[in-house]
Parts: structure tokens; sequence; C-alpha cells
């Protein structure tokens, strides 16, 4: 086998091809960390949103909690179901949850919505990683709110100790939480008695029924609900719920991996032509690495070799670039949406490995023709110009 200081020699010799080669490779590598990034930041803080035993319960079918109905007869019916935990004074850790769109902008030509949650007491037992850093939760009769600490950054006017008027009514903004960087934090949470109120809802009922279950009970509860002919309702865990909510990422990524795509076709033709300038300026060392023993095989990995460590130098830059990029332009503070949810650039491990392996398959692939056609370099016509 060829020593590798031979193709970093050689890498080192051709710096003005080298450089142009990684530089496209190191284009793409960057797209890939900033796009995975992307995707990471919001696949986090949909996927946090889910606790370790939380359950959600919505009626049967339904394809997301808003859009959900259950009767109060039936909340009944489960409240007594033995695998729901009890929470500290003895009440089941069961909340039932109502939803509203709330339009929070103050321009009326404008149109910002955000998840109002109406919510019982019990639910911030419930939701475990729930805290106030600001303020206090709302009291019934009140008519208050408090707004996740995600929505009220992008929406400084949402501020504690101000006025809102929604519905029939103003409403007193008494706090801000935090909930472990989650898809919660998007949202504005309130008394649901008072959000009834509001609507003038005499009805019960809710939307959703948060549960903590104790725990490997999931199953048995699950059947429970199936075999209850009293209960059309379907659980699911909240981090189960939250990963289907997140089909959004996968969209986001395939449009992303199609840019990132054309980027790498091209960076595989840039470096598929380094390599072959390369081959034709080293027909004479070819021939030499024939004439003392090495073999076409060896002549090949040399060359697909030497391309990988272009690919991979291409995405060690690329990594770099994408820090400074994200430094440059405050994607690491900069708060996004993907609809009513507020995420955060987020270039996680995986976004890293993402980038470097794209440059080194982009590297490889890159190499592959031009070293098939240094292998295949004759012995003799290559020793003829010495």
């Amino acid at each position: 086998m060829i020593p590798i200081r031979y193709n970093l020699r050689s890498v080192v010799e051709r710096r003005a091809t080298s450089l142009m080669t990684i530089l496209g490779v190191a284009l793409v590598a960057m797209i890939f960390v900033l796009l995975f990034g992307f995707i990471g930041g919001l696949q986090r803080t949909l996927l946090n949103a889910g606790g370790a035993e939380n359950w959600i319960v919505t009626r049967r079918a339904a394809p997301d909690e808003t859009s959900s109905y259950i009767p109060h007869e039936q909340m009944d019916i489960l409240r007594v179901r033995p695998e729901i935990a009890q929470g500290s004074g003895g009440a089941p850790l069961m909340s039932p949850e109502i939803f509203a769109g709330v339009n929070i902008s103050r321009n009326k030509r404008v149109k910002e919505f955000a998840l109002l949650r109406g919510v019982t007491p019990i639910a911030y037992q419930v939701h475990r990683n729930m805290r106030l850093i600001e303020g206090h939760w709302p009291a019934r009769g009140n008519g208050e709110w408090v707004i996740g600490q995600k929505l009220r950054a992008r929406n400084p006017s949402l501020a504690p100790g101000t006025n809102y008027h929604f519905g029939r009514r103003n409403w007193n903004i008494v706090g801000i939480f935090a909930d472990n960087d989650s898809a919660r934090e998007s949202e504005i949470w309130t008394d649901s008695e008072d959000l009834r109120v509001n609507f003038q809802n005499r009805d019960q009922g809710t939307n959703s029924i948060h549960v903590v279950l104790k725990p490997a009970s999931g199953d048995a509860f699950q059947q429970a609900l199936k075999s209850d002919g009293r209960l059309p309702l379907d659980a699911i865990t909240e981090t189960d719920y939250y990963l289907a909510q997140a089909k959004v990422v996968n969209q986001l990524r395939s449009l992303g991996l199609i840019v990132a795509l054309a980027l790498g076709i091209g960076a595989v033709f840039g470096g598929m032509n380094t390599m072959y300038t390369a081959v034709a300026r080293r027909q004479r060392e070819i021939g030499v690495l024939r004439a003392v023993g090495f073999s076409r095989r060896d002549i090949l990995g040399s060359f697909v070799i030497e391309s990988a460590i272009l690919g991979i130098a291409g995405g060690v830059v690329g990594i770099v670039l994408a820090s400074i990029v994200a430094r440059a332009t405050g994607l690491n503070s900069r708060l996004m949406n993907v609809g009513i949810t507020y995420f955060s650039y987020h270039a996680s491990l995986a976004a890293i490995f993402a980038g470097l392996i794209a440059a080194t398959v982009i590297g490889v692939i890159g190499g592959l023709m031009p070293a098939w056609r240094a292998a295949r370099v004759g012995v003799i016509e290559s020793l003829r110009g010495i």
C-alpha cells in the first residue's frame, strides 16, 4: 500500500487546484451543517415537549389535540382508571386542556397567531418541566395569561403588566414561563374556565387530556381504552405525539437536501476535474510506483484516498464556515418559526457529522473515475519520457 504521506504531499504541492476543490466541497458541507442545524433545532423543540410517562388522550382518529373533543362524561370515566398516577394531594394527574387561536399582532393589517391553552391548576403538576421565570400562574376568574418565553422574546408587547383584548374582555398578562425549551414555550396559557366564559361556552368537555401514567402501565391503559365501548378515545405518548407533529421537519429536510444535492453534484465534478489533472501530471510518478512493485489496486486506492483527503479537508472547512456564518448572522440566538412554533438553530453533533460525511462522500465519488484512469496507466508508456 502506498503511504498516505505521499498523498498529503501531493495535495500540498497542488495548492491552487486543491484549495479550489476544498472550497467547493466546503460550501456543500456548510449547507449540510446549517440545514441539519435548523432541522435539529425544530425537532428538539418539538420533542422536548414530551414527558417520559406523559400521555395524550384525544378523540379516536383525531389528527391532533386541537381538533379533538372529549365529552365531560368520558372524562369522569377516565378519571378513575387505575393506570393514572396521583399527585401530591391524591388527585389523579390528569389535565383536561382546551385551545383557541389568538391574533397577537398589534398591527390590524398583519395577523400573527399563537396557541392559547386553557388549563386547570393540576396542569402544572402534569407538565413537570413548567416553571415560572417571572410573575405568577393565572388565577381563575381574573382573566390572566402567562406567556411562553419564546413567544415573549419574539413579541416584546406581550410583557407582564400589560393588557390584551381578546374575545369579549381584556386579559392581563401576569407572568412568563419556561418549559425545557419545548414547543409549549411558543404558547399562551390561561385558566380553562375563564376561556370558556370568554366564549360563553358552558360545555364542560375538553379538547384533549394529558395524563401521567404509572410506570409500565401504558399498554394496559391503551388496551382499556380500546375495550371500553364508552371511551372512543386514543392514547399516545407525548413523545410519539410530537414526533408525529414533526412531519414538517421531514419536508424541510427534503427541500434542503435537494439544494444540497445540486451543489454536491457540482462539487463532485470539481473534485473529478482536480483528480484528472493530477493523473495527467503524474503519469511518470505512477510509472515509477508500478515499476517498484505497487499494483494497480494500490494505485487505485491511493488516488481514492487522496480524493477523500480533499473531501475531509473540505468538510472541516465547511464546519468552520457554518460556525462563522451562524455567529455572524446571529443564528445561535435568533428565534425562527414554523407556523406557530418558535425554535432556535442548534448545530448538534449530528449536524456536524452530516456535513463531514457529505464532504467525504463527495470526495470519494469525485475521485473514483480518475483513480480508475490512474490504475490503467501502462508502465512502459508512463516511463517513456524519463
